[in-house]
């Protein structure tokens, strides 16, 4: 369990090792990946546009006209009778944003680049521009103004290039060009007069020098001026509290300011044109009533007039007076009953056949029941809300469909109401008019003319007092209109935060350095995924077994040639390791494909151990592919084919190099069946015959990955050097080699790791078990 814990512990290590190993053999290129995202990152985050934000805080009042003591709990636990919800989304209506626009100027939004960055003006552009005609196809249309000197300047319209992800939709049929979008125009004009085209008609006027190379401006359709609150953030300050917290983000932190405040004001405009609405009604409808009433009592005052005039006046007796008295009261009671019932039965035709009720209202008339008054007024509020709403939403919305249910339940709640009230009032008529039947029979006992007298006095009193309270009522709905305020109050208005929220240009070039080391580390590892060579020799003993026993460097420089020598001398006392059954040795050198270093190594080592005085012969048995002769600088017309065939003797095919104890056999001609050549009795002679005048015999073989060529010399070997490549030789031969050698039994196979690069870090393997490290560049800084 414990050797268990150790290896796993082991197999960790490693896998940091070569992680950390990966990071730096790709960190000039993570650098750089690094370092252009950041740049790119930076340059993204200086042009793109400053974002300033501005905020505000706004009261909601509840109608204290309409608070009753059931309200107290509501009130405890949501903070008011206000519904908040319905009001944050009155003050994200398009139609407010529509009114608040219209009290700023924003139809005209004026541009120029400066140190490479848009900046927007707003109040302080060196040019105003006064649009007189414009066609709805001029919209959105950028104008660029150039100046040309103090009293001209050059206007242009460019039209969409067509190499631009437009044009080219345009191009491809996809979506063709409208026709506003290849508008062209390029004049001359000067300031203060008017430029007609068949486009706009508009008035360009200089107000200070106009410092920069180029300008711009575009004109925002009326229609599109509520896209500035496009921005708008409502949020209540806490879950219970009345009290919103309103905030927009602009890209003119004065702006941002002006739209809060105007938002604000169109707001409490809007709620006391509501109310005084509501109050105009109701005066229309006392001053009609009022007409009405005037008109009666002018007809009973002149028939009194009339009848006193004709008639001795008569004093009336005190039976006289109290009947008229009594019965003047209870008639004016009946007209006023009479208009309450005129007022219900319209509201029930009215609730009863309107979808809309958002004109629902009944002003300062009061009902003889409270709740009734209470109901209409919550009707009328649900109504005025939803009718807001669908300005910017549908019949689906869930505010809009909550509203409807809520308007449902009024209505059904009114109705029934109502029913019942105007019950009541034919009961209360009833009573009245059995009261006034009776007075009137007790006037049958007075004389004529005082009856008659009688009569007349009392039409023009009870025309009077009903008179009298409607004028009673009309004050007071005046009073009402006067002094009507908004339910919502400004605690904090929106000032001027010249610090701009966005974009957090520090973040953003960080959040682009991380993106690029991330991006750079993603491809350092997918290249090192995706790269099936072997590299060093950790990779080598990750899939065999099969020892090292040497590394070669590349010979660039002098530094490296004393390497490069080193790694030989390495390769040459490893091989005294070996066990010593003969007095010679039989090396074969093979790879997996060409150009992996072979014949070079042969070459060198030869030349290494003849330092030694040990007599080598290096036989080229490649007989598909001559080039140990080229690296001896001898020529190859009769060889290792030759003799195999019995064409030259031993002694004629030997050939002597430069150095006293190394001599050559080459390929000589290319032969047809180099395979059954190698085969033959004659080859495992001629290496019996070579054992006994040399020290060492070194056979350059073919590819073992190609042909069998090498298999079967490397069963006439002591030892046999595959040759790796570093980053050319595949991971997979490796695998192959080491399931070969096992399978067959090959017990002396070793391997040469060819061409690695000066600072990489690799061990020189001492058979299997002893390994040094050469190629550190600090080791050989001061030798020569």
């Amino acid at each position: 369990m414990m050797q268990t814990s150790n290896n796993q512990i082991s197999n960790d290590e490693i896998d940091l090792k070569d992680l950390f190993k990966t990071i730096m053999k790709y960190k000039y290129i993570i650098a750089i990946i690094a370092m252009i995202f950041s740049i790119l990152s930076a340059i993204f985050a200086y042009t793109k546009p400053s974002i300033y934000s501005s905020f505000a805080t706004i009261e909601l009042q509840e109608d204290s006209n309409r608070w009753s003591p059931d309200d107290a709990l509501k009130k405890a636990f949501t903070g008011g009778s206000v519904n908040v919800e319905n009001q944050i989304e009155i003050l994200k209506s398009k139609s407010l944003a529509d009114r608040a626009a219209k009290n700023l100027s924003l139809g005209t939004r004026y541009f120029t680049v400066k140190n490479y960055r848009v900046r927007e003006y707003y109040q302080n552009s060196p040019f105003i521009v006064i649009d007189k005609v414009l066609d709805d196809t001029i919209y959105g249309t950028k104008f660029n103004l150039i100046p040309i000197d103090e009293d001209s300047f050059r206007l242009e319209i460019k039209p969409i290039s067509k190499f631009s992800k437009r044009g080219i939709l345009a191009l491809l049929g996809v979506q063709p060009f409208e026709d506003y979008e290849l508008i062209s125009y390029d004049q001359v004009h000067k300031y203060n007069e008017d430029i007609v085209s068949q486009w706009f008609t508009l008035n360009i006027t200089k107000l200070s020098p106009l410092e920069n190379e180029e300008y711009s401006f575009s004109f925002v359709h009326p229609s599109s001026l509520s896209n500035y609150f496009a921005d708008l953030s409502v949020s209540q300050v806490s879950e219970l509290s009345s009290i919103l917290r309103v905030s927009i983000n602009d890209t003119v932190s004065l702006r941002a300011k002006d739209l809060l405040n105007s938002l604000f004001k169109a707001y409490l405009e809007q709620e006391i044109e509501r109310k005084s609405e509501v109050a105009n009604l109701s005066l229309d409808f006392i001053d009609n009533q009022l007409e009405e009433i005037n008109a009666k009592l002018k007809v009973s005052e002149s028939d009194l007039e009339s009848y006193k005039e004709s008639n001795d006046v008569i004093i009336l007796s005190d039976k006289a007076k109290t009947v008229s008295s009594q019965l003047v009261e209870y008639e004016s009671k009946i007209q006023e009953l009479d208009i309450e019932e005129n007022i219900m039965k319209n509201l029930f035709q009215y609730i009863s056949n309107n979808q809309n009720l958002a004109g629902l209202s009944v002003g300062s008339i009061t009902f003889a029941d409270p709740a009734l008054t209470i109901l209409i007024k919550s009707l009328h509020e649900q109504a005025s809300q939803k009718e807001t709403l669908l300005l910017d939403y549908t019949e689906l919305h869930p505010d809009v469909v909550k509203l409807n249910q809520t308007i449902s339940t009024l209505r059904r709640q009114i109705i029934a109401s109502l029913k019942n009230n105007l019950k009541q009032l034919e009961q209360r008529k009833k009573s009245l008019n059995d009261l006034i039947f009776k007075f009137k029979k007790s006037l049958e006992t007075l004389p004529k003319q005082e009856r008659e007298l009688t009569r007349l006095t009392r039409h023009f009193s009870v025309n009077e007092k009903v008179y009298s309270y409607l004028l009673e009522k009309r004050a007071e709905t005046a009073i009402l209109r006067s002094s009507t305020i908004s339910n919502a109050r400004v605690l904090d208005e929106a000032l001027n935060y010249p610090i701009p929220v966005k974009p957090k240009r520090v973040l953003i070039v960080l959040v682009g350095l991380i993106l690029g080391i991330i991006v750079g580390l993603a491809y350092a590892f997918l290249r090192e995924f995706f790269n099936n060579t072997i590299k060093n020799t950790e990779e080598i003993e990750k899939f065999s077994s099969i020892p090292i026993y040497g590394v070669i460097p590349f010979n660039k420089s002098k530094k490296t040639t004393n390497i490069f020598l080193e790694a030989f001398k390495s390769i040459r006392t490893n091989l005294q390791f070996l066990p010593q059954n003969e007095s010679s040795r039989v090396i074969s050198v093979t790879s997996s494909v060409s150009g992996e270093g072979k014949t070079t190594i042969v070459a060198k080592l030869s030349e290494v151990i003849a330092q030694t005085q040990k007599k080598t012969i290096v036989l080229d048995l490649d007989l598909r592919k001559a080039s140990v002769h080229k690296e001896f600088n001898l020529p190859n017309n009769v060889g290792m084919s030759n003799y195999l065939t019995g064409q030259n003797s031993l002694e004629e095919v030997i050939k002597k190099s430069e150095n006293e104890f190394v001599d050559i056999i080459t390929t000589g001609p290319l032969p047809p069946n180099p395979s059954e050549l190698i085969l033959t009795e004659k080859m495992k002679n001629l290496l019996e015959e070579l054992k006994k005048s040399y020290d060492y015999v070194i056979i350059d073989t073919p590819p073992v990955g190609l042909v069998t060529d090498a298999l079967i010399l490397m069963n006439y070997s002591d030892i046999t050097f595959t040759i790796v490549r570093a980053s050319y030789t595949r991971k997979e031969f490796i695998k192959n080699l080491d399931r070969l050698a096992k399978e067959h039994s090959h017990n002396h196979v070793g391997m040469i790791l060819n061409g690695v690069e000066i600072g990489d870090k690799y061990g020189y393997g001492y058979g299997v078990s002893y390994g040094y490290g050469y190629g550190n560049g600090k080791y050989y800084k001061n030798r020569t």
